[in-house]
């Protein structure tokens, strides 16, 4: 259960990852995945899922609903944005549960949405 200041942050998210979908302002990191103990690239995965071409996966994160956050939690990889939030969701796609996880990153006053993980649900 998330808490009433991560309720917070979701919705104000929520509110941006869409702006920014919408201004194209979005990427998804090219990992690969293991699932179900195999290594898979993330074009793999969202094919896996049903999903033919890539830039259809922003209109399922369009359609996010704050009861799909399963959690929001610090990044803590230096790679990264260091210190940014991190919003996890689980939304149900072409009847499989799919894991999504999303951040902002901000360059040079520019907000971009960050997709790091798109695929099937590893999670009981």
């Amino acid at each position: 259960m998330l808490t009433t200041l991560d309720n917070a942050a979701l919705k104000y998210f929520l509110k941006i990852s869409k702006d920014l979908i919408k201004k194209r302002k979005r990427i998804i990191v090219p990992r690969d995945y293991i699932i179900n103990g195999k290594i898979i690239n993330y074009k793999q995965a969202i094919i896996d899922i049903g999903i033919v071409k890539t830039d259809d996966v922003w209109n399922y994160v369009l359609d996010l609903k704050e009861s799909e956050c399963i959690n929001v939690s610090i990044d803590h990889d230096r790679k990264r944005d260091f210190n940014s939030e991190m919003f996890e969701f689980i939304k149900n796609i072409n009847g499989k549960d799919v894991y999504i996880k999303l951040t902002l990153r901000t360059s040079r006053n520019n907000d971009i949405l960050v997709c790091l993980s798109f695929h099937e649900s590893n999670r009981n």
